[in-house]
């Protein structure tokens, strides 16, 4: 048994850092949306019909969905709904779509890295990041989300890696400043921790990080506007961190109580066959 988690350890690091780029997303969704005008007040073909304070939930379900699929096809219809939906004279919901398409965007990124190409990647990036330059809604998640992109478009741009990496800096800054205990904001400083951009040092304490979201008491329940949303991808960091240290059996202990909280996250089920964790998805 450990001999073959040796063998995989590498392998399944790797891809809890992947999936946390695509996924963190989750963890900078808005707590408190406000309701807008549908343009259709019925499904029609069977279709989920828009529904903005159930929006969070759909791209979570969506994105797991693609996951296993292969296919980002039911996303970008989503985007399409919501780049469409009318917002009318309200500033404050007009905002709110910017931020929601730079969200289902950068879902589509972490697909499109892994069946894509990489000119859809980097123009999908450049959009989000014009979006979210752009409003000053949602400082703390806006600047968290802004400061993940600026890493990950570094790997496409390798020629102003300087520039993106003070972006970077920048927006973590500001986040921070807006609201240190954010549990998105710790996100961020935790994927960019785990991210290093050679040749560059940036100060973070990533396991502090962890063991703050970890020792919090996190609702999972209830409301889809619950500030929970990206929990999994960091309890697999978590996980992937603790079998580097060759600390299997804490590894494992984690993992079971991670899919327990949530057994229908796709990136936690790469630990549940690591592990051997029984558990119960949902799926047919």
């Amino acid at each position: 048994m450990v001999r073959w988690i040796d063998d995989v350890q590498s392998t399944i690091m790797n891809n809890v850092v992947r999936l946390s780029l695509g996924l963190s997303c989750l963890l900078l969704l808005l707590t408190g949306c406000q309701t807008v005008q549908r343009e259709t007040p019925e499904e029609s073909n069977g279709e989920w019909v828009f529904d903005w304070d159930k929006l969070e939930a759909r791209i979570i379900e969506l994105t797991n969905q693609a996951i296993r699929d292969e296919s980002p096809s039911e996303l970008y219809r989503i985007k399409s709904q919501l780049v469409k939906i009318h917002t009318g004279e309200d500033d404050e919901k007009a905002l709110s779509r910017e931020y929601w398409t730079a969200v289902l965007n950068t879902n589509l990124i972490f697909l499109e890295q892994e069946i894509g190409a990489d000119d859809q990647v980097h123009r999908l990036i450049d959009e989000s990041i014009e979006l979210l330059e752009q409003t000053d809604f949602a400082i703390a998640e806006t600047h968290s989300l802004l400061a993940m992109l600026y890493r990950a478009k570094i790997d496409y741009d390798s020629t102003r890696t300087f520039e993106l990496f003070s972006k970077m800096q920048d927006a973590l800054d500001r986040a921070i400043d807006a609201d240190s205990t954010n549990l998105r904001v710790l996100f961020a400083q935790i994927f960019i921790g785990v991210s290093p951009v050679t040749g560059f040092s940036i100060d973070i304490d990533v396991q502090a990080c962890i063991d703050t979201v970890l020792s919090s008491n996190y609702d999972t329940t209830g409301d889809a506007m619950t500030p929970t949303w990206g929990l999994p991808e960091i309890y697999g960091i978590a996980i992937g961190r603790l079998m580097e240290a060759e600390k299997i059996s804490e590894a494992s202990e984690l993992a079971a109580k991670a899919i327990a909280k949530f057994p229908n996250d796709t990136t936690l089920s790469y630990f549940a066959r690591l592990f051997q964790i029984e558990h119960n998805n949902g799926e047919p």
